[in-house]
């Protein structure tokens, strides 16, 4: 979650910065793929609420998401964003999300 979203000049630049700053990205080491989700913590872990552990939950709403891709490793990591507005399924436990599964329209 990244809430309010990290001010940035484009989107690009959003993801090189967000990744270094969560420790995805330093030399000799890339996360290929990463997705932000932009909105109150509260509102996704209303998605978790009365849900058994380890179940995959989808959210009714949409909201803010950027999704960063790695597109050159060297000489540093360097990535491409894109922005969506989309569901979220998250994975569930003790009514908090723990992971993101996926985001989809």
């Amino acid at each position: 979650v990244d809430f309010p979203r990290t001010p940035s000049s484009d989107v690009n630049d959003y993801c090189n910065v967000m990744m270094m700053r969560r420790g995805m990205s330093f030399p000799g080491r890339c996360v290929t793929h990463n997705t932000f989700v932009h909105t109150e913590p509260a509102d996704l872990t209303s998605v978790c609420t009365n849900q058994p552990d380890d179940s995959l939950c989808t959210s009714g709403q949409h909201f803010p998401v950027t999704v960063c891709n790695l597109i050159r490793s060297h000489p540093t990591c360097t990535y491409s964003g894109n922005q969506f507005n989309h569901r979220v399924r998250v994975k569930c436990a003790g009514d908090l999300p723990v992971v993101l599964d996926s985001t989809f329209q």
